[in-house]
């Protein structure tokens, strides 16, 4: 449960961060983490051992209020009238 929080935390702070850093926070050794954000779609320099941060979609939920689409439908009536 760790592990999966502070991925979903160093997803959403970093675009890119070292495989060190990501080691250090994930509670792994460099190759552990490497490979555990690799499964997660996130890409590795070699070279450099920095990780590109793969991030997910946002998913926002509108629900939409029938009062507030009928204040809405007037307002825009107005403007046009």
């Amino acid at each position: 449960l760790y592990t999966k929080r502070m991925f979903q935390l160093l997803m959403s702070a970093y675009s890119t961060i070292s495989t060190q850093d990501t080691a250090l926070f994930l509670g792994m050794n460099e190759d552990d983490a490497a490979y555990y954000v690799q499964q997660q779609g996130w890409t590795l320099d070699p070279a450099s051992r920095m990780l590109t941060v793969k991030k997910q979609p946002l998913v926002t939920e509108q629900k939409l209020d029938p009062s507030k689409m009928q204040c809405l439908t007037e307002y825009v009536f107005h403007l046009e009238h």
